[in-house]
């Protein structure tokens, strides 16, 4: 072992190679070689006694490392030509190396051995990623072999040079090899210069339609359509004008070809500069990606199709459900009502609610897929949320009679969370306990884990049956229940769960379940939950309004569904409103024209002009309306369908189906005597 580390070190040392400063023949190889193998870093490593030295390196902020580290100490020492390691995590050779533990994570790497010209191996010209990849094909191998001949050329030249032998043979057979690679290549091959005249084209262009011979001396711009002449001759300056950190470039192309259709190629140039650091010429690699762009535009297609079609069915299911739902509500308030027709009303809610849920599920699984859901943080006081979550389940609750209790350990009740993603959790998490529980009870527990106390921890524990330990590694997937007896008796898409996990993965956070020593089950979920920068009172809930509460003031109610229009109606009824209807965003803006109003309750989805139309047409010419609140009544659900509400001049938005608490508070709030008072002096 000592004697080949002996040899090596003389050659290097006859090569007084190490430490020198960067040469064009190597950085083009190591380029060269980067561009044909797409990857990410490409280095000529060569072998001290203690260190790996890179001669020349694409992509690798390193100039050296300790000789440890090295992968291609390895291939040296086992006396190989090629090594390649295809998934570093599993190679026993590589798995504990800092560089594919840390924060390179190299996950691949080949090597092709380098040779000194008097026979001793020190080195290799290798290619790294940070993915794994599947095995190199036999012709590959053979690229990176013929590269790594290309090297040891460059090598015995260099040699050659310092000691005057015969260098334009040597010239002439390093040019051989290049020649040779370019011809066996499939990609495109091309060197320019500054101005983008062609000095050598691969035969690859035939594929193209062109003879290499008809592509040498031309511009690249002869092979593009005129409109994109100028952008193409201005990126290639930019390339010439970078820093050597920044002068690879990769763009897909359109480019004619000689029958003059378009085909795109997407390639990387890089320049080759001369011993004094001054960019010479350009040399890039193209590949054909005609049919790779031609998919991807049908799969975004798909995609934009596949949302509209989730936007369209959200809103055709939630209009009819805004009826039952509403109409129910105020079945369920009548006067005198029989007890059987009470019970009734409450199976026609107990079903419509649960109706909404699988909608609200199955939408949210879409978006998750699509990565539609993005976080936005906020002060939250926690244990205001969690009694959110107890309102909304209470009458569940008493129903079975089952006590919902808080357990509040927090030291700082103020967090920042996405309230509104970790209020769905918490509701299926709670919504599921109480389902499942027929006695006792189900408690909701609030701490903060970690050193800091930066970590929110939430409990959800019950009294029910628990969970069998072989159904608990399937709680979490989609369309998936412990049991199928489970939805027999108690219902559910088996979707709350698993849309609960990527929501609090979403989160940065943790999900999980397990039983406890007495009956029942412990749901937790852990998520990064930052103290707010202030303390802030817990928010008030909105004021209870009744139909007789003494709302007073004209409200226009816009919606294209008569049904609708009539539920709103009653919801907001009351002898000192007056309601004028439009079933059209046109007929909107004549009534806004003519009356002053104290609130317009707008839908968004309508025939002749939708409702984002009708409120940028109000805001911007209708002057006795001008500045009167209006609201959103919509059957989309979203941030993005929020955000286009708000940018055409809407107050606030209200999802279908309407809440009759939501909606009496906020015309509670709107329709006051200031609000008249204006009105009344247009």
């Amino acid at each position: 072992m000592e004697s080949a580390i002996a040899a090596r070190l003389a050659a290097l040392n006859r090569l007084e190679i190490l430490d020198s400063a960067p040469e064009a023949s190597f950085d083009s190889l190591v380029g060269l070689t980067a561009q044909i193998f797409d990857a990410p870093m490409a280095a000529i490593s060569l072998l001290d006694a203690d260190r790996q030295w890179f001669k020349a390196r694409v992509g690798l902020d390193l100039s050296q490392t300790d000789i440890c580290l090295s992968f291609c100490l390895h291939a040296v020492v086992a006396g190989e030509k090629l090594m390649e390691v295809r998934d570093t995590r599993l190679d026993p050779r590589t798995a504990d190396n800092p560089l594919v533990t840390g924060e390179m994570g190299l996950r691949y790497y080949a090597g092709a051995v380098i040779h000194a010209p008097t026979g001793e191996a020190i080195g290799a010209l290798c290619i790294l990623d940070t993915r794994p990849r599947r095995p190199m094909s036999e012709a590959r191998r053979t690229q990176l072999r013929t590269l790594a001949d290309g090297v040891e050329d460059a090598l015995r030249l260099r040699l050659e040079l310092t000691l005057h032998r015969e260098t334009e043979a040597r010239l002439i057979q390093s040019e051989a090899s290049y020649r040779m690679l370019s011809d066996h290549c499939h990609d495109i091959l091309v060197r320019a210069d500054r101005d983008g005249r062609i000095s050598y084209a691969s035969p690859s262009t035939r594929a193209l339609g062109y003879a290499p011979e008809e592509v040498v001396g031309r511009c690249f711009t002869d092979f593009v359509a005129p409109q994109d002449r100028v952008a193409v001759l201005a990126a290639l300056a930019r390339l010439f004008d970078s820093s050597p950190s920044d002068e690879v470039m990769q763009a897909p192309y359109p480019v004619l070809t000689s029958a003059g259709d378009t085909v795109w190629l997407e390639g990387a140039s890089s320049l080759v500069r001369d011993s004094e650091g001054r960019a010479t010429e350009v040399v890039s690699v193209y590949r054909d990606v005609t049919a790779q762009r031609a998919l991807q535009k049908r799969l975004e297609a798909a995609v934009e199709a596949k949302a509209a079609f989730l936007a369209n069915m959200s809103h055709e299911l939630r209009t009819p459900l805004t009826s039952i739902l509403g109409f129910s509500a105020l079945l369920a308030k009548t006067p005198g009502l029989p007890h059987a027709a009470g019970a009734h009303v409450t199976r026609i809610t107990t079903a419509g609610t649960a109706l909404l849920a699988l909608i609200n599920d199955i939408l949210d699984v879409s978006k998750l897929e699509a990565g539609q859901i993005e976080l936005e943080l906020e002060t939250t006081h926690i244990p205001a949320l969690a009694e959110e979550v107890r309102d909304i389940l209470s009458v569940q609750a008493s129903v079975k009679g089952v006590a919902l209790q808080i357990t509040d350990n927090l030291r700082c009740p103020d967090r920042q969370v996405d309230s509104l993603r970790l209020r769905q959790v918490l509701l299926n998490l709670a919504g599921n306990a109480v389902k499942f529980t027929d006695q006792g009870a189900v408690s909701i527990r609030l701490a903060e884990v970690g050193d800091e106390g930066d970590r929110l921890r939430i409990e959800v524990i019950d009294s029910g049956p628990g969970i069998a330990d072989a159904h608990r590694k399937r709680l979490f997937q989609r369309f998936v229940q412990a049991d199928s007896s489970v939805t027999r008796k108690h219902g559910g898409s088996g979707l709350g769960l698993a849309i609960s996990r990527e929501l609090v993965e979403l989160m940065g956070g943790e999900i999980g379940a397990e039983n406890r020593d007495q009956p029942g089950a412990c749901f937790w979920v852990e998520i990064p939950a930052p103290q707010a920068p202030q303390k802030v009172a817990p928010a008030a809930p909105p004021p209870v309004v009744s139909p007789a509460s003494g709302l007073s003031g004209r409200v226009l109610i816009v919606d294209d569904h008569p049904i609708n229009r009539e539920l709103v109606r009653l919801f907001i009824g009351s002898p000192n409103v007056t309601t004028v209807e439009a079933d059209n965003g046109q007929m909107a803006i004549d009534r806004a024209m003519a009356e002053p109003f104290d609130l317009i309750l707008m839908d968004v989805n309508m025939p002749v002009m939708d409702g984002l139309a009708a409120t940028s047409a109000i805001r911007a010419s209708c002057r006795l309306n001008a500045e009167t609140p209006i609201v959103a009544l919509t059957a989309q659900t979203g941030s993005e369908i929020e955000e286009k509400c708000f940018a055409a001049g809407m107050d606030a938005v209200l999802a279908k189906p309407i809440a009759h608490r939501d909606l009496l508070a906020l015309a509670a709030q709107v329709m006051g005597p200031a609000t008249r008072a204006r009105i009344a002096a247009a």
